[in-house]
């Protein structure tokens, strides 16, 4: 085994000291949100070093306490309190369709403020709520990681990183009229495809959309043999609710 002299020095870490070296002032990202870097090319910078954010931990609240921001910490994200408070007041004013009581997994596809998580939270349901935010909306992840509850970034053209069968129950409100908005590369029957896919047998899904969207909705949920039902919303005319249950279906036996 060769041993280098004290005096000699190896070619690669004098390429590295000469790297490194060229670097003598670290860039910060400027310019757009660092909070959505999705599909977003690399830079030669480090972002989230100045986020308003950044609270001790010794000063935040414990969970679920957390889950209710103050009006200070919701201006770090452009929110007032009242659009808050009507985001949750909306889930927790109406009647939960399905039996609760079969419902474990939760997925939620638009979750805007998490007004859904926060909703079963106060109910007492215990579940586990993953909130999704869209790519092709607002991007509300860091409010929503900043009251506690768990959420991901996602493109629903793109297929979801979970196994099959997941969640008991699908979630989404507005999702469809975001998804139809923008000339995305795929359609509502892609997303409901992924859907069918995420879902449980005997699993629900509950949308809630513009009423044209809706009966769309209703149309392909009925190509892919699930069973649905629209309910309407007495404070909201120009929207409806979809319903729908994923069917268990038994392998047919056959003579011998």
């Amino acid at each position: 085994m060769a041993i280098q002299s004290a005096g000699c020095r190896s070619p690669v870490v004098e390429g590295k000291k000469k790297t490194y070296g060229t670097r003598s002032v670290f860039l910060f990202c400027s310019g757009h949100d660092v909070e959505s870097p999705h599909y977003h090319p690399l830079e030669a910078c480090i972002g989230g070093a100045h986020s308003r954010r950044w609270i001790p931990i010794e000063k935040r609240p414990k969970w679920p306490s957390r889950a209710t921001l103050s009006p200070k910490e919701l201006a770090v994200h452009g929110v007032l309190f009242d659009d808050l408070t009507e985001d949750d007041f909306n889930w927790k004013s109406a009647d939960p369709v399905p039996p609760y009581n079969m419902v474990r997994n939760v997925l939620d596809m638009n979750a805007h403020f998490g007004g859904f998580n926060s909703a079963l939270l106060e109910a007492g349901k215990s579940v586990w709520v993953m909130n999704v935010v869209p790519t092709s909306g607002p991007n509300n992840l860091p409010l929503i990681l900043d009251r506690g509850f768990l959420g991901v970034l996602h493109d629903w053209c793109e297929a979801f990183p979970t196994y099959p069968r997941t969640y008991d129950l699908v979630h989404a409100e507005g999702l469809l009229s975001i998804e139809t908005a923008k000339q995305r590369r795929c359609s509502i029957v892609d997303v409901f495809f992924e859907i069918d896919r995420l879902l449980r047998p005997e699993g629900w899904v509950i949308l809630r959309d513009m009423t044209s969207l809706i009966e769309t909705a209703r149309t392909i949920a009925a190509r892919l043999k699930w069973e649905a039902r629209v309910v309407e919303i007495e404070s909201n005319s120009d929207e409806k609710l979809l319903v729908c249950q994923k069917p268990l279906i038994k392998r047919r036996s056959y003579p011998s």
